[in-house]
């Protein structure tokens, strides 16, 4: 077991986990203790009737009278207080009082009523099971309630009651094994009641570290995810991603008949950058030629890093003279890049391929060869520029 028992009152060991498991019961507690104490003073009110047909209208009547609707009154303002406060949280000990005042009330008929000791006999044993009974939850309240009902009313059977001595002891057997079999019962409800709020919180913990498992599975997929799909030095999608990206975006182009285009960007002279600088500053232009293809290219454009310092962009619903207009934008805006650092000398630009998509080609592969081809056209014809190719062209 996770928690320790007391083997005696059956209540957790450890003074947080008795109060997390009598805050989690509250609420049954509260309706079966104003239930319960609504019953006693009704049974109290009824017993006045009997009190009546014995005594008459006698002193010892009134006197009797008067302590029941004292014990009514009290048990009816304790069934209100437990029941709209939390009371019981803090002053667990209010669960005795009203045993206690339920066996005053019971010794004192004694007195008033010695010549029906057989039938509050009876009652006082009915009333010891009802203590253990409806109260498991506070098992040495119920116990000092029981014994000091059934103390008191064998000193009262022996006293006022002029018993003899043989059938006070016969009581008093039958009383303790009232209380032993209320004890056990009392005892084992407890258990239960504490041993079930322990599987429920085994169950709720198991089902945190199960959600919590599964959400450190899920952030590792999913980073797992951005790792196999993304470049590592500029944050744009690698050459197997972007392919994925291109096609299923071509598709759909395709089914709605828009046009589609192709760039291939290319950093000039990027040999010399990291020959001249070093790679840190070669990683560093690649970086913020990534940026620039982010901020030049349109929403729901697909934009990867193909290799080295090649890049590529899907324009999906873009015609030749759309991806011209963009192309053109991005080298312009590469152009203008100002670096600072050891990089602040170097001016970076980019020559840019073009290629549509033409309406009898079914993939990607015709129209990324022609993009490829107008790149390195462009590369020989002196960098910096944007050309296009059609299909047919040298």
């Amino acid at each position: 077991m996770r928690y320790q028992l007391s083997p005696v009152t059956a209540q957790f060991r450890d003074a947080g986990t008795e109060r997390a498991f009598r805050a989690s019961i509250l609420p049954k507690v509260q309706e079966d203790s104003w239930l319960t104490l609504i019953v006693a003073a009704a049974g109290m009110a009824m017993f006045s009737i009997s009190d009546y047909g014995f005594l008459g209208l006698s002193p010892e009547f009134y006197v009797l009278l008067g302590i029941r609707v004292t014990l009514i009154a009290t048990c009816l303002v304790l069934a209100f207080v437990l029941r709209s406060s939390d009371a019981l949280l803090t002053r667990p000990w209010l669960l005795s009082v009203a045993p206690v005042m339920i066996a005053t009330g019971s010794l004192s008929i004694i007195v008033l009523r010695p010549h029906t000791l057989t039938t509050q006999f009876i009652a006082v044993v009915i009333i010891v099971m009802a203590f253990y009974l409806f109260s498991p939850i506070l098992l040495w309240g119920m116990i000092g309630a029981s014994l000091y009902l059934g103390i008191g009313f064998l000193a009262g059977a022996w006293y006022w009651g002029d018993l003899p001595w043989d059938t006070v002891r016969a009581y008093g057997l039958l009383l303790i094994m009232a209380n032993v079999v209320g004890y056990v019962v009392a005892r084992r409800l407890a258990r239960l009641q504490r041993q079930q709020f322990e599987a429920l919180n085994e169950e709720r913990l198991s089902k945190q570290r199960l959600m919590e498992e599964v959400a450190r599975r899920e952030a590792l997929e999913k980073r797992l995810r951005i790792m196999a799909d993304t470049d590592e030095l500029t944050g744009l999608a690698n050459r197997r991603c972007f392919l994925e990206q291109a096609r299923t975006a071509f598709g759909a182009a395709r089914s709605r008949e828009r046009p589609f285009s192709l760039c291939m960007i290319d950093v000039d002279n990027f040999k010399a950058i990291n020959d001249g600088w070093g790679h840190d500053c070669g990683d560093k232009v690649l970086r913020e030629v990534a940026a620039a293809c982010l901020a030049t290219f349109r929403e729901g454009d697909a934009v990867g890093r193909f290799g080295g310092e090649e890049f590529v962009a899907a324009l999906p619903g873009a015609d030749m003279a759309d991806a011209r207009r963009i192309a053109e934008r991005l080298r312009e805006t590469i152009a203008g890049l100002r670096l600072d650092g050891p990089l602040a000398p170097v001016r970076v630009t980019v020559t840019i391929g073009l290629a549509e998509v033409q309406p009898r080609e079914t993939g990607l592969e015709p129209a990324l060869k022609r993009a490829d081809a107008a790149l390195y056209r462009g590369k020989r014809s002196g960098r910096n520029v944007v050309l296009e190719m059609t299909p047919g062209a040298g």
